[in-house]
């Protein structure tokens, strides 16, 4: 899967904007299926949401398994909470909130 840095702005989706209460959300990772990466805050205090469409074919529930199966073993990402969005009808769409902080 090919991913990159936004081109252009991106609106967060709801989820995202409710997960960062007020700080300051950027989006950082675009991949080709419509999945993205958000940096919530800013500094030692800054968090990253990541974010998929229902229809792009991402197991972000499979993705938080493995990062929480290799914590054990190597430095990943921390995974601060997992959950999906239901605020449209007949969707859902599915984050992972998750720190570089240690692991």
């Amino acid at each position: 899967m090919i991913a990159t840095s936004p081109q252009g702005p991106v609106e967060p989706p709801r989820a995202v904007t409710v997960l960062a209460a007020g700080r300051p959300v950027r989006a950082v990772w675009e991949n080709e299926v419509g999945g993205l990466t958000f940096q919530v805050g800013v500094g030692d205090a800054r968090q990253f949401v990541k974010w998929t469409p229902t229809d792009g074919g991402i197991d972000l529930a499979a993705e938080v398994a493995r990062l929480r199966w290799a914590v054990r073993y190597t430095t990943v990402p921390l995974v601060l909470g997992e959950g999906a969005d239901e605020t449209r009808v007949l969707d859902r769409h599915p984050w992972a909130a998750r720190t570089y902080g240690g692991g």
